[in-house]
């Protein structure tokens, strides 16, 4: 049921933008308080509420390893497509939804204490989903016109900024910090964020279904279906690699291995819109994609129990 409501979100932005209800771009104005406000937010809420077990850091490593080396081999494989299509599947093929919807779907599932594995995988995904996935991409593809001109220093300075101007990912890092150091979040900080953290997600989906478009042209159907199948391989190679080499307890490894199948993340449809203008595009993949998950990790949370 909570994962239905986040398609009847996907649904209720799409519907709104197709009849009038939404201009255009209002999207935009989602995008800045998401990424500025909510999901800041929710970073905070999700370290001050769960568990972070630092003996499973094989899980935040396999978290992190999942992201950046998709990325890399999508930038050999795909080295004759042009820029526009390479740099597509890098940012949108790579990284993971987990607070968003693996965190909701698998605790549904497998109850709250489950919840630990996710977040710790998640841990490891937000370095490259919040800002790392952007700058690599940019940094491999030369996305910025201007790059070439760079001086060392200027380029230095442009991928720095890429990773601190991204507010969801210092909050990551501050939240890891204080995590390593034993600082818990003061409760009165979190009182103060808990309203918007609970907005996130709902903001989140109905932002997808503003930016969402069903593709006509054959290239983008063609780059959205590139973009599913390596979602799908990473998926199977991320969890046998949780299940079989995760030197962790057999429920531990079942977690991790449901969550790889995690959607596409809410992150790559912003850095779609705003480096390649294909937002739209970003956002049916992110709802195709949402649909393929629910169905993989239900099935999953019903067999892999029986293993165990």
């Amino acid at each position: 049921m909570q994962t239905g409501a986040l398609m009847l979100a996907i649904l209720i932005g799409y519907a709104g933008k197709r009849f009038g209800f939404f201009g255009h771009d209002d999207y935009k104005l989602l995008q800045t308080l998401i990424f500025n406000i909510t999901l800041p937010a929710a970073v905070i809420q999700s370290f001050a509420k769960n568990d972070h077990d630092l003996r499973m850091f094989w899980v935040i490593l396999l978290g992190f390893l999942a992201t950046l080396v998709p990325l890399l081999v999508i930038y050999a494989v795909e080295r004759r497509q042009s820029k526009r299509s390479r740099g597509f599947q890098m940012l949108v093929g790579t990284t993971f939804n987990v607070g968003s919807f693996a965190l909701p779907v698998i605790t549904t599932f497998l109850g709250a204490g489950a919840g630990v594995a996710v977040v710790m995988f998640d841990t490891g995904n937000a370095i490259m989903c919040a800002a790392g996935s952007l700058v690599l991409t940019n940094l491999l593809l030369h996305l910025d016109a201007n790059w070439d001109g760079m001086t060392a220093r200027q380029k230095c300075r442009t991928i720095a900024r890429n990773f601190y101007s991204s507010v969801p990912f210092d909050m990551y890092m501050v939240m890891i910090v204080m995590l390593l150091t034993g600082i818990p979040v003061p409760d009165p900080v979190v009182m103060v964020i808990t309203p918007f953290a609970n907005a996130n997600t709902f903001l989140s989906m109905v932002m997808v279904g503003m930016m969402m478009e069903i593709p006509h042209a054959r290239g983008e159907i063609v780059d959205m279906a590139k973009v599913l199948g390596w979602r799908l391989a990473v998926a199977v190679v991320a969890a046998l690699a949780a299940w079989f080499l995760l030197p962790l307890a057999p429920e531990v490894r079942m977690v991790v291995a449901i969550t790889a199948f995690a959607p596409i993340s809410i992150f790559s449809t912003k850095f779609a819109d705003q480096t390649l203008d294909r937002g739209e595009l970003a956002g049916f993949s992110l709802t195709v994609s949402a649909i393929i998950s629910l169905l993989i990790m239900a099935g999953l949370c019903a067999w892999m129990p029986t293993l165990l």
